[in-house]
């Protein structure tokens, strides 16, 4: 045999080898798609019709009312009227797979537990992309309808009948409700605690909150440190929109001070609910009636900010 006709023979063997190798890949490829195809045949989707999560369906159709109300920190009458006004108002709208309950119930997962978006995103099984944007859009749907519900005016703060008739509350008549600062938890970097920790020794904001004797929030002032003092958070506030109309105010508590606009107890005259009502007591002078009246609206502006 000539030279070239071994040539020819090893390149048809190399040839052949190829192919065979070609073969195999298909072979192991072909395997592989129906190892595949067997498992997603055998695999139950996590979503169902609507594109609703089973937790999501869990919370909206399974939960009983006091666990709804633990998870959300609303009830769920409250929560379907929110979700309603933000679907008629057109700010919220479903996702292809995102329902706008499910958005609302993504949101409330985060604010009320202080979860980050990765907890949230493995609870809610979406991608981490999917809860940064639906947690961004429910938040601006919120301050869109923010003014609708906390609005100062004096349509808000008009006393109702029942107490500006009411020889009683004859004192107050130029009140136009309560103001009390709350603390909320925050969550701080290490490094920059030191001004958010409060007197009570936690980290968290001072959140200025003023309500109308309907017991409605009128006004509500977020951000300040919990090392902030009352006086200089409410400062703040008269800055930023919370202008009190002379000769009226709202009452507060003493560590507001006595103020333009501010009615708080009298300085040196003690009242302590408790003990006055366990020893049949009633107030003796002015001072007493006074102080006793302005803890009364205390403790109602306490109550709201601990609903």
């Amino acid at each position: 045999m000539d030279n070239n006709l071994f040539v020819t023979l090893a390149a048809a063997a190399t040839s052949l080898m190829e192919m065979n190798n070609i073969l195999l890949s298909f072979a192991a490829a072909g395997v592989a798609c129906k190892y595949l195809g067997s498992l997603w045949n055998t695999y139950k989707a996590y979503y169902g019709n609507g594109g609703q999560a089973r937790y999501t369906r869990f919370l909206l159709d399974e939960v009983r009312p006091e666990l709804f109300r633990e998870i959300t920190r609303m009830e769920q009458a409250t929560f379907n009227s929110l979700v309603e006004e933000s679907t008629m108002n057109g700010l919220l709208k479903n996702g292809r797979l995102v329902s706008v309950e499910e958005q609302v119930l993504i949101f409330l997962d985060i604010v009320c537990h202080n979860n980050t978006m990765r907890q949230t995103a493995v609870k809610f099984r979406r991608g981490l992309f999917t809860i940064t944007r639906y947690f961004g859009i429910v938040l601006d749907s919120l301050i869109a309808i923010y003014p609708n519900y906390v609005n100062f005016d004096m349509n808000s703060c008009k006393q109702p009948e029942e107490i500006a008739r009411n020889p009683k509350y004859r004192a107050f008549k130029n009140a136009l409700g309560a103001i009390d600062g709350v603390f909320i938890p925050a969550q701080v970097p290490a490094e920059a605690q030191s001004p958010w920790r409060n007197r009570k020794h936690f980290i968290a904001q001072n959140v200025l909150a003023a309500v109308n004797f309907n017991f409605k929030f009128v006004y509500i002032l977020a951000g300040w440190e919990g090392s902030a003092h009352d006086t200089r958070v409410f400062n703040d506030a008269t800055s930023k929109g919370l202008k009190i109309p002379q000769k009226q105010y709202f009452l507060a508590d003493a560590g507001y001070g006595l103020r333009q606009g501010l009615m708080t107890p009298f300085r040196g005259t003690r009242y302590h609910l408790k003990e006055q009502a366990a020893a049949g007591l009633r107030p003796a002078n002015k001072k007493n009636f006074t102080t006793y009246d302005t803890q009364h609206f205390g403790i109602l502006l306490s109550a709201c900010l601990d609903a």
